[in-house]
């Protein structure tokens, strides 16, 4: 073999340097980079490997308990298990990690499933969390109103209270006026996780606990509650309300027909929504604050006001002589008795209820001055109950008329029909409740109200408003008048009388141009020291003498004297036993 050439030897040489040269290049690279993952980026590296490690999780604070008068609680949380998924996107703030709900109420069989198979299913996890329970089902379903998931439109607000999607959030009633304090403040905990997403454990020094929501106590008492809905049951449809007269604390109220707000606390199914919103019952429109109706002869009561504090008519004078009719005009105004009621003053008129005699004074009332004491006894504008969605109704005068008619497009017949509670008025049942507090009182109008107390806090009261243009001497005829309605032997609620306790009251019929006439009645007991007040409306049920007084007095029986009749507790049977469940949440 031959001597290499120098050419070669020198060639070789050069390769190796280009190789070490490559060599120490590579080896400062690696250097530098070890430099900057360990000394410049370790901050950022070091808490990448915890984020990986410990994850943040949000604990749902517990919703506030809401429990009647007496300490009876009507609404509370029971646990509810939630199979969830990590799910990563951009909400609100960058790098949010939100749960994404695969199956919002699992039962066991689910759970135990997931449990024994997290090495095929190593980001599903199971979620405690807790479902708001209804105890009496729909026990003043109206009243408590119900939650529901948070919609995106409300989250564009909701979002800055905390809320997020899949969060339960108060729709109606008191659960959507009182959420802020039913709410509460949730907590936050850290949990370390394995590499396959799997919760290793907890780490108690990171942990902020939830702060549960206020208990909310109601001036509700569920026994007159249950009481009020059962009186009611055997009609179509309706609302009542019984108030304390001088506080305006609400004891019941009752709309029907009735719904279960149970069926909303896990996410009511599509199609039952869809048929719930469009029945033609309406179980979720609340009658109590929502519905208007004419007040038929209810309205007597601020006619007869009007008329006497405006010397349209003095109470003792007999204004004519009803012979089932009164002519205005062209136009004959039928009276409700079609054979009339005979020669009688405004006690009379009162305690019969003849329409004839209220004609009369249709003639001769201003509108304007019907309307101002209408608007005296609070009708045409909402009371102010706490809750949202109250009717204001319609009190309509001169102004309504001419805007609706012209000036020369409507006449004092008009007016004809306003005194007896027909044409264009319209009240709440709420509103007429509040009118009959006020005869009973004094003449004062008092603001009607749900919440008693908040965490053990009184809710301050709205001081009663005087009833404006309202005299001693008319207050005390109407108090008498009222009392004669039940206690006279012609008072069209004399069929209600009851020997074992006094009360006045006005019955109403109200004539409904999409069926059956409504029936009315306003009342108050007892009669010598009033207490509360009542007012009931039951749709397409006839005559307030024959379906709406019983109501009442049976109520007040039952609130005065419990053992005049079946006592509550004996009526409740097995539907309206409260739900019992292990684990309540409050």
């Amino acid at each position: 073999m031959g001597k290499r050439s120098s050419k070669d030897e020198q060639n070789g040489r050069t390769l190796q340097k280009q190789l070490l040269y490559f060599a120490l290049g590579c080896l400062f690279i690696l250097v530098v980079r070890l430099f900057a993952l360990q000394i410049v980026q370790y901050d950022y590296y070091r808490q990448y490997a915890e984020n990986n490690q410990l994850q943040r999780e949000r604990i749902i604070a517990p919703r506030g308990l809401i429990e009647d008068s007496r300490g009876e609680i009507l609404v509370d949380n029971v646990p509810r298990f939630e199979i969830t998924i990590p799910w990563e996107r951009e909400w609100k703030k960058r790098n949010a990690g939100l749960p994404f709900p695969v199956i919002t109420n699992a039962n066991k069989v689910v759970i135990s499933a997931v449990r024994e198979n997290e090495d095929l299913f190593p980001k599903l996890r199971v979620v405690t969390k807790g479902r708001r329970r209804y105890r009496f089902d729909n026990l003043g379903a109206h009243i408590l109103g119900f939650v529901g998931q948070v919609t995106d439109e409300e989250l564009e607000t909701a979002s800055k209270r905390g809320y997020q999607p899949g969060d339960m959030i108060g729709k109606m009633g008191l659960e959507g006026a009182y959420d802020e304090q039913l709410r509460g403040v949730d907590g936050q905990r850290v949990v370390e996780v394995n590499a396959a997403g799997s919760v290793m454990g907890e780490v108690s020094k990171l942990l902020t606990p939830p702060v549960p929501g206020k208990t909310i106590r109601l001036t509700i008492r569920a026994d007159l509650q249950l009481l009020l809905e059962r009186l009611l049951l055997e009609w179509h449809a309706g609302s009542a309300v019984a108030m304390n007269v001088h506080t305006g604390a609400i004891l019941a109220a009752a709309s029907l027909p009735q719904f279960d707000p149970n069926r909303f606390s896990t996410g009511i199914p599509q199609d039952e929504w869809d048929e719930m919103f469009s029945s033609e019952r309406k179980p979720l429109f609340n009658r109590i604050t929502q519905a208007s109706y004419p007040p038929g002869s209810t309205m007597k009561i601020v006619t007869s006001a009007a008329a006497l504090e405006n010397r349209v008519v003095a109470r003792d004078r007999v204004l004519t002589c009803c012979t089932g009719g009164h002519r205005f005009g062209n136009r004959v105004f039928r009276c409700w008795k079609p054979e009339g009621h005979g020669c009688m003053n405004m006690y009379n008129a009162i305690v019969q209820s003849c329409d004839s005699y209220f004609y009369k004074i249709g003639e001769s009332i201003d509108i304007d001055e019907l309307a101002s004491m209408a608007r005296s006894f609070g009708l045409g504008r909402k009371t102010g109950i706490d809750v949202a969605g109250e009717t204001a109704g319609l009190i309509p005068d001169r102004a309504y008329y001419n805007r609706r008619y012209g000036k020369r497009g409507w006449t004092q017949g008009y007016v004809l029909n306003n005194v007896i509670g027909q044409g264009e008025v319209l009240t709440s049942v709420l509103q007429m409740c509040r009118v009959a507090a006020a005869v009973a009182n004094g003449g004062r109008l008092v603001r009607p109200h749900l919440v008693e107390s908040i965490s053990g806090e009184p809710v301050a009261v709205q001081a009663p408003e005087p009833v404006r243009g309202l005299t001693l001497q008319t207050l005390a005829f109407l108090r008498s008048a009222l009392a004669g309605v039940v206690e006279e032997g012609q008072g069209t609620a004399h069929g209600s009388r009851t020997e074992k306790i006094r009360f006045a009251g006005k019955t109403g019929t109200a004539q409904n141009p999409h069926g059956n006439d409504h029936a009315w009645f306003v009342c108050y007991a007892p009669v010598e020291l009033p207490e509360i007040a009542m007012a009931i409306i039951v749709e397409n049920a006839g005559h307030g003498s024959s379906v709406a007084a019983p109501i009442a007095r049976d109520f007040f029986l039952a609130y005065f004297i419990p053992d005049s009749v079946e006592t509550v507790a004996q009526s409740v049977d097995r539907e309206a036993e409260p739900q019992r469940e292990e684990g309540v949440v409050r």
